[in-house]
């Protein structure tokens, strides 16, 4: 095929899938809410335990670097991680002297509750009456409590962390399950630059700052880690589509300084810089936050950074003339082959 041939073959294929992309766009509308999404997990919210390690950043030569690495099939350098989670090891709770275990109320083998005495039970008497015990009658009976209650504060203390670092592992663990069965209509995604904002044709409180990322399971450890996908940091812009009061040339200027700049979600300084610049672009009273996510619902927009982990759709598209296939994800980009 012959250069000019080549061309108008590639202008015809690139019509066919802008339109499927604004196809796609019609149908499923960019997300507005971050609870709109199939699965979140707010990276403030992980718990302080060993088993949960928080990684550094992929950016510029060390980015390049660990895509090179595992094109040659070796594995990531340490550090080189968002996200690494092991499986904790849980304890049970010391066993209570059965002098006070049938006082205890429920709850008392769960280190989240505070543990809670009946002040009074019947008991039978031989004679086959009943009558009605209070719990400090037995002084020996108090003194055991205080003893366990000892022994039992110490367990919560460390098994709290412990319970909430099992919750997140068994987060991931459904979340690999269901990436798994929904293969490529699924993708996690790392994001940042919260924006809230409160809108006729729908309020805003979402991340626009974007990185795709990669779920691993080693079944032999067990671990799960996330990482980051040879892919750059994309801005949410459709976000501002339907936005006429919205000037679409500047989202596009600040869409182009991050694809040449490499803006981070992990990264303060320089991403913080792009996303205050970014929120005076969508309106004079736009405010950015710096250590934190905004509240929902502003009248006017505010960008606030709380980085966050979450799930969104994709849609492949297969087109058996051409090798590879094409990808429309959840914020409607196309993608040729394997992102």
């Amino acid at each position: 095929m012959d250069s000019e041939k080549l061309r108008i073959a590639r202008d015809k294929l690139t019509r066919v899938f802008r339109y499927l992309e604004a196809l796609n766009q019609h149908r499923n509308p960019a997300k507005r809410q971050i609870r709109e999404q199939p699965w979140s997990l707010w990276l403030h919210g992980l718990p302080n335990h060993p088993t949960i390690k928080r990684g550094t950043a992929k950016v510029g030569a060390s980015k390049t670097k660990a895509a090179k690495e595992n094109q040659a099939g070796e594995n990531d350098p340490a550090g080189e991680f968002l996200l690494k989670v092991q499986r904790p090891v849980l304890t049970r709770t010391p066993e209570p002297a059965e002098v006070i275990a049938g006082w205890l109320e429920s709850g008392w083998d769960n280190p989240s509750e505070e543990i809670a005495v009946r002040d009074t039970r019947n008991e039978s008497e031989e004679a086959g009456d009943s009558r009605v015990e209070r719990f400090d009658e037995d002084k020996a009976r108090v003194a055991a409590l205080q003893r366990w209650k000892l022994s039992r504060d110490e367990w919560a203390e460390k098994e709290r962390p412990a319970r909430a670092a099992m919750k997140v592992f068994e987060t991931l663990y459904g979340l690999h399950g269901r990436i798994e069965r929904e293969a490529e209509r699924v993708e996690l995604v790392l994001g940042d630059g919260i924006l809230s904002w409160r809108r006729a044709e729908g309020n805003i409180y979402h991340p626009i700052l974007l990185q795709r990322l990669q779920l691993h399971f080693n079944a032999a450890v067990p671990e799960f880690t996330i990482s980051e996908a040879d892919h750059p940091v994309e801005l949410y812009s459709a976000l501002f589509q339907s936005m006429t009061d919205v000037d679409g040339r500047a989202i596009g200027r600040c869409r182009e300084e991050l694809e040449q700049e490499g803006f981070h979600p992990l990264v303060n300084g320089s991403t913080s810089g792009f996303l205050k610049r970014l929120v005076i672009q969508l309106s004079p009273r736009g405010e950015f936050l710096e250590d934190q996510a905004p509240a929902e619902e502003q009248n006017d927009p505010s960008i606030g950074r709380d980085p966050l982990v979450f799930c969104e759709r994709a849609l492949w598209v297969s087109q058996p003339r051409f090798r590879g296939s094409w990808r429309i994800c959840g914020r409607g980009k196309i993608c040729p082959g394997r992102c």
